[in-house]
Protein backbone atom coordinates (compact mmCIF):
# COMPACT_ATOMS: atom_id res chain seq x y z
CA UNK A 1 0.00 0.00 0.00
CA UNK A 2 1.31 3.59 -1.08
CA UNK A 3 1.53 6.53 1.67
CA UNK A 4 -1.47 7.66 -0.30
CA UNK A 5 -3.50 4.76 -0.39
CA UNK A 6 -3.15 4.65 3.43
CA UNK A 7 -4.16 8.14 3.70
CA UNK A 8 -7.52 7.23 1.92
CA UNK A 9 -7.66 3.84 3.81
CA UNK A 10 -8.04 5.37 7.63
CA UNK A 11 -10.96 6.76 9.21
CA UNK A 12 -12.39 6.82 12.44
CA UNK A 13 -13.24 2.82 12.47
CA UNK A 14 -16.51 2.39 14.92
CA UNK A 15 -17.06 -1.26 15.03
CA UNK A 16 -13.80 -3.53 14.99
CA UNK A 17 -13.90 -7.34 14.36
CA UNK A 18 -13.55 -8.46 18.18
CA UNK A 19 -11.86 -12.12 16.44
CA UNK A 20 -9.13 -10.51 14.38
CA UNK A 21 -6.18 -9.83 16.35
CA UNK A 22 -3.44 -7.83 15.26
CA UNK A 23 0.26 -9.99 15.27
CA UNK A 24 2.93 -8.50 17.86
CA UNK A 25 5.38 -8.05 15.03
CA UNK A 26 2.96 -5.78 13.49
CA UNK A 27 1.79 -3.77 16.78
CA UNK A 28 5.77 -3.16 17.58
CA UNK A 29 5.98 -1.52 13.83
CA UNK A 30 3.28 0.57 14.91
CA UNK A 31 4.89 1.47 18.40
CA UNK A 32 8.28 2.03 16.84
CA UNK A 33 6.78 5.03 14.70
CA UNK A 34 5.47 6.59 17.83
CA UNK A 35 8.89 5.98 19.24
CA UNK A 36 9.89 7.74 16.11
CA UNK A 37 7.99 10.61 16.54
CA UNK A 38 8.67 14.44 16.33
CA UNK A 39 8.04 16.74 19.42
CA UNK A 40 8.88 19.75 20.69
CA UNK A 41 12.36 20.43 21.60
CA UNK A 42 12.57 16.66 21.02
CA UNK A 43 11.53 15.99 24.57
CA UNK A 44 9.00 12.91 23.86
CA UNK A 45 5.89 14.41 26.33
CA UNK A 46 4.52 10.83 25.58
CA UNK A 47 3.45 7.63 28.11
CA UNK A 48 1.80 4.91 26.97
CA UNK A 49 -0.14 2.07 28.38
CA UNK A 50 -1.16 -0.86 26.57
CA UNK A 51 -4.60 -1.93 28.34
CA UNK A 52 -5.32 -5.68 27.43
CA UNK A 53 -6.63 -6.62 30.67
CA UNK A 54 -10.57 -6.97 29.75
CA UNK A 55 -11.55 -5.78 33.57
CA UNK A 56 -9.78 -2.56 33.09
CA UNK A 57 -11.04 -2.17 29.67
CA UNK A 58 -14.50 -2.43 30.82
CA UNK A 59 -14.03 0.49 33.26
CA UNK A 60 -12.59 2.58 30.69
CA UNK A 61 -15.21 1.67 28.64
CA UNK A 62 -17.77 3.40 31.15
CA UNK A 63 -16.16 6.09 31.10
CA UNK A 64 -16.32 6.26 27.39
CA UNK A 65 -19.91 6.99 27.31
CA UNK A 66 -19.89 3.14 26.33
CA UNK A 67 -17.66 3.39 23.18
CA UNK A 68 -18.01 -0.08 21.60
CA UNK A 69 -14.37 0.35 20.45
CA UNK A 70 -12.58 -0.17 23.63
CA UNK A 71 -13.58 -3.72 24.30
CA UNK A 72 -13.98 -4.72 20.64
CA UNK A 73 -10.27 -3.61 19.40
CA UNK A 74 -7.50 -5.94 19.06
CA UNK A 75 -5.04 -3.24 21.00
CA UNK A 76 -5.68 -0.69 23.40
CA UNK A 77 -3.14 2.13 23.97
CA UNK A 78 -3.65 5.12 26.52
CA UNK A 79 -1.58 8.09 25.22
CA UNK A 80 -0.56 10.09 28.41
CA UNK A 81 0.58 14.02 28.23
CA UNK A 82 3.24 14.37 30.79
CA UNK A 83 3.08 17.31 32.90
CA UNK A 84 5.32 17.63 35.96
CA UNK A 85 7.93 16.69 34.06
CA UNK A 86 7.96 19.57 32.41
CA UNK A 87 7.90 21.87 35.77
CA UNK A 88 10.96 24.36 36.18
CA UNK A 89 14.04 22.09 37.32
CA UNK A 90 12.31 18.53 36.32
CA UNK A 91 15.40 15.81 36.28
CA UNK A 92 13.26 14.54 32.90
CA UNK A 93 14.45 17.40 31.01
CA UNK A 94 18.41 17.25 32.30
CA UNK A 95 18.19 13.32 31.34
CA UNK A 96 16.62 13.90 27.74
CA UNK A 97 19.23 16.86 27.24
CA UNK A 98 22.26 14.55 28.29
CA UNK A 99 20.55 11.32 26.34
CA UNK A 100 20.43 13.18 23.35
CA UNK A 101 23.93 15.58 23.09
CA UNK A 102 27.38 14.57 23.27
CA UNK A 103 28.54 17.51 25.34
CA UNK A 104 30.26 18.07 28.34
CA UNK A 105 28.40 19.28 31.97
CA UNK A 106 29.01 22.77 31.31
CA UNK A 107 27.01 22.41 27.74
CA UNK A 108 24.52 20.70 28.91
CA UNK A 109 23.77 23.05 31.40
CA UNK A 110 23.76 26.08 29.26
CA UNK A 111 21.27 24.41 26.64
CA UNK A 112 19.23 23.16 29.76
CA UNK A 113 18.93 26.70 30.88
CA UNK A 114 17.50 27.71 27.09
CA UNK A 115 14.85 24.50 27.71
CA UNK A 116 14.37 25.73 31.42
CA UNK A 117 13.15 29.55 29.97
CA UNK A 118 11.17 28.32 27.18
CA UNK A 119 9.08 26.75 29.82
CA UNK A 120 8.60 29.25 31.82
CA UNK A 121 8.21 32.45 29.44
CA UNK A 122 6.37 30.67 26.38
CA UNK A 123 4.66 27.54 27.57
CA UNK A 124 3.91 28.58 31.03
CA UNK A 125 4.11 26.22 34.66
CA UNK A 126 0.58 26.08 35.22
CA UNK A 127 -0.91 22.24 34.68
CA UNK A 128 -3.34 23.17 32.31
CA UNK A 129 -0.81 25.28 30.14
CA UNK A 130 2.03 22.67 29.90
CA UNK A 131 -0.81 20.03 29.45
CA UNK A 132 -1.89 21.95 26.20
CA UNK A 133 1.53 21.95 24.77
CA UNK A 134 2.07 18.10 25.74
CA UNK A 135 -0.81 17.20 23.82
CA UNK A 136 -0.23 18.93 20.88
CA UNK A 137 3.26 16.41 20.78
CA UNK A 138 1.11 13.67 21.77
CA UNK A 139 -0.80 14.23 18.63
CA UNK A 140 1.48 14.24 16.52
CA UNK A 141 2.74 10.70 18.17
CA UNK A 142 -0.73 9.13 17.53
CA UNK A 143 -0.74 10.20 13.99
CA UNK A 144 2.44 8.73 12.90
CA UNK A 145 1.12 5.69 14.84
CA UNK A 146 -2.00 5.42 12.79
CA UNK A 147 -0.54 6.11 9.67
CA UNK A 148 1.89 3.09 10.62
CA UNK A 149 -1.04 1.07 11.52
CA UNK A 150 -2.85 2.29 7.92
CA UNK A 151 0.24 0.97 5.86
CA UNK A 152 -0.48 -2.05 7.52
CA UNK A 153 -3.93 -2.17 6.70
CA UNK A 154 -4.70 -1.89 10.30
CA UNK A 155 -7.78 0.33 11.66
CA UNK A 156 -7.62 3.19 14.66
CA UNK A 157 -10.37 5.51 15.93
CA UNK A 158 -8.48 7.94 18.04
CA UNK A 159 -11.14 8.92 21.07
CA UNK A 160 -11.22 12.23 22.87
CA UNK A 161 -14.96 11.24 24.45
CA UNK A 162 -14.95 10.47 27.43
CA UNK A 163 -15.59 11.88 30.88
CA UNK A 164 -12.30 13.06 31.96
CA UNK A 165 -12.74 12.44 36.27
CA UNK A 166 -14.25 8.89 35.54
CA UNK A 167 -11.22 8.34 33.23
CA UNK A 168 -9.29 9.18 35.37
CA UNK A 169 -10.69 7.23 38.29
CA UNK A 170 -10.54 4.33 36.77
CA UNK A 171 -7.04 4.64 35.70
CA UNK A 172 -6.21 5.95 38.72
CA UNK A 173 -3.94 8.41 37.81
CA UNK A 174 -2.19 10.87 39.15
CA UNK A 175 -3.19 14.00 37.26
CA UNK A 176 -0.81 16.15 38.29
CA UNK A 177 2.05 14.08 36.63
CA UNK A 178 0.30 13.09 33.55
CA UNK A 179 -2.95 13.71 32.08
CA UNK A 180 -4.65 11.52 29.33
CA UNK A 181 -4.40 12.93 25.49
CA UNK A 182 -6.28 10.47 23.69
CA UNK A 183 -7.12 6.79 23.91
CA UNK A 184 -6.33 4.97 20.50
CA UNK A 185 -7.78 1.42 19.55
CA UNK A 186 -6.39 -0.56 16.72
CA UNK A 187 -7.86 -3.58 14.95
CA UNK A 188 -9.77 -4.46 11.89
CA UNK A 189 -12.93 -3.39 10.64
CA UNK A 190 -16.16 -5.00 10.32
CA UNK A 191 -17.68 -2.10 7.85
CA UNK A 192 -16.34 -0.67 5.07
CA UNK A 193 -16.49 3.27 5.41
CA UNK A 194 -17.89 5.54 3.09
CA UNK A 195 -15.74 7.62 0.82
CA UNK A 196 -13.97 10.10 2.06
CA UNK A 197 -15.41 14.03 2.23
CA UNK A 198 -12.86 16.49 2.23
CA UNK A 199 -12.59 20.29 1.16
CA UNK A 200 -10.41 21.10 -1.91
CA UNK A 201 -7.35 22.19 -1.62
CA UNK A 202 -7.91 25.91 -3.23
CA UNK A 203 -10.67 26.39 -0.09
CA UNK A 204 -7.94 26.05 2.81
CA UNK A 205 -4.51 27.11 1.32
CA UNK A 206 -3.68 30.80 0.11
CA UNK A 207 -0.39 31.30 -1.54
CA UNK A 208 1.94 34.67 -0.89
CA UNK A 209 4.14 34.72 -3.94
Amino acid sequence: MTFKESLNFRHACKVFDENRKISEAEFAQILEAGRLSPSSLGLEHWDFWLVQNPKMREKIQKACWNQVQIPTCSHLLVIFAKISDFKSGGEYVRQMVERRFDKNSAQHDAYIAKIEDFLVHNVGQSDLEIFAWSKAQCFLCAQNMMSMAAVLGIDTCPIEGYVESELNKALELDTSKKRVAMLLPFGYRVNEPKPKVRRNLDEFLTVFE
